[in-house]
């Protein structure tokens, strides 16, 4: 790369270099340099055979920003002939991204340099495109989309288990409109394959739900695999898929219900939700060679497994954990009562609430776990309502899914303070 003697655009350093940004066989696109250890969208090669130059942009080595070459500084490659238009600023509209090029499988650059990189592909590609401001319910118009950072006291994030063909779909949108008329995120845990006999492409009206809910509701619902089959294979802390199983059967295991997810929605996310809340560390060194970023489990199980002692979320095996700590469902009576499946009791809506509270006194990370089946009557509905109304009660609550919240301390644009929490709004988009 030549860094030519000119002052950055945006900060004014003087560390201008260009740029050569290439497109992959596959049609994963992205600089040059990202190329080097292979394409990580397909893991295949990358070479000169596999590879073709798209455009040349220059980058500030300080703050990342990116911007056209001047014409007379050239192009590289077979650039399509289609007109340029101007780069945004950060105080102007950053949300035209073609849904070909945001990253699938993961964010690790600031949320702004991957927006930035992501304009200057659809300036010498395809032209403007818009996409929708996280948990915004219209689409962006032409206005500026600006990020800014808000301040909450404490983060909730909502973790909805065991979405499968053919199953209390009814239950399913039910709960769903809930979430979505409270503005609120959530993260699906989406069975595969239900006991190796229940694959979801073979209900393709499930399928088509949930890539409606992706469509028309960008950035509020991320589709997070939950486990492959649910089925209880090991007796690892009681019962797992996954944990205790031998690498190359959890490696196989996750790639088969991968392909099944992938083929059902469009944007599966880089959560792995372990059926029965177990996993071990091998499940954890499967996960991050598979470009996963976080891994929801239960707390009971990572505070003894991990030795955390209450701790909400922790990193661990190059993986953010982020475990449940509080049930919707009363387990322990359900056990007491010898109910069967379909009358699994709720916890009141004091000790939901009392539970919540207690985590927003300490400015803690809340993960609810729910399972929507059982949400069978209007009152359970009610129930639910009533708990996200007191969560908003206040407006110093941050919410996000999974992936939201692990990505975002990756990348910088969700951390801790003092005081609570800082989340950079609106939340870029994510996706494997």
């Amino acid at each position: 790369m030549t860094t030519y003697p000119t002052r950055c655009s945006r900060c004014d350093a003087q560390s201008v270099t260009d740029e050569r940004i290439v497109e992959h066989v596959c049609g994963h696109v992205a600089s040059a340099g990202a190329f080097d250890d292979g394409c990580e969208k397909c893991r295949h090669r990358a070479d000169a055979d596999t590879l073709a130059d798209l455009q040349t942009v220059e980058r500030c080595l300080e703050c990342g920003h990116r911007s056209p070459l001047e014409p007379d500084q050239g192009m590289i490659g077979p650039v399509p002939a289609v007109s340029f238009p101007t780069l945004p600023t950060p105080e102007q509209n950053l949300s035209w991204i073609p849904a070909r090029f945001v990253p699938e499988s993961q964010l690790r650059r600031g949320v702004l340099s991957t927006a930035l990189i992501a304009m200057v592909l659809v300036a010498g590609i395809a032209g403007a495109v818009s996409v929708t401001p996280m948990l915004e319910g219209e689409p962006a118009d032409e206005a500026s989309v600006d990020a800014d950072w808000a301040e909450y006291d404490s983060i909730v994030i909502f973790r909805n288990d065991d979405i499968q063909p053919w199953y209390n779909q009814e239950e399913l949108r039910a709960v769903d409109d809930v979430f979505i008329e409270r503005d609120v995120p959530v993260t699906l845990g989406i069975i595969p394959d239900t006991n190796g006999s229940a694959a979801l492409t073979e209900d393709p009206e499930l399928c088509e739900y949930l890539q409606s809910l992706e469509t028309d509701h960008p950035g509020q619902f991320e589709m997070a695999i939950h486990g492959t089959t649910h089925e209880p294979v090991t007796d690892f802390y009681g019962a797992s898929e996954f944990g205790g199983l031998p690498e190359a059967e959890q490696r196989e295991r996750l790639a088969e219900g991968e392909a099944l997810l992938a083929d059902c929605v469009d944007s599966p996310s880089s959560t792995f939700i372990p059926p029965m809340n177990t996993y071990d560390t091998t499940t954890v060194e499967v996960l991050a060679e598979s470009n996963y970023t976080a891994v929801s489990g239960g707390q009971w199980f990572t505070d003894e497994y991990y030795d955390t002692d209450n701790e909400t979320y922790f990193e661990a095996g190059g993986l953010t954990h982020v475990p449940e700590t509080q049930a919707f469902e009363n387990w322990t009576a359900y056990e007491e009562e010898g109910g069967d499946d379909s009358d699994v009791p709720f916890h009141d809506l004091e000790t939901l609430t009392d539970s919540f509270d207690a985590s927003h006194e300490e400015n803690g990370v809340h993960v609810v776990m729910l399972h929507y089946q059982y949400f069978t009557t209007d009152d359970r509905l009610e129930k639910l309502e009533s708990l996200i109304e007191h969560m908003q009660s206040g407006d110093d609550v941050g919410f996000l899914t999974v992936e939201q919240f692990a990505e975002g301390l990756e990348d910088g644009t969700v951390e801790e303070t003092d005081e609570g929490w800082r989340i950079l709004e609106p939340i870029s988009a994510v996706s494997r």
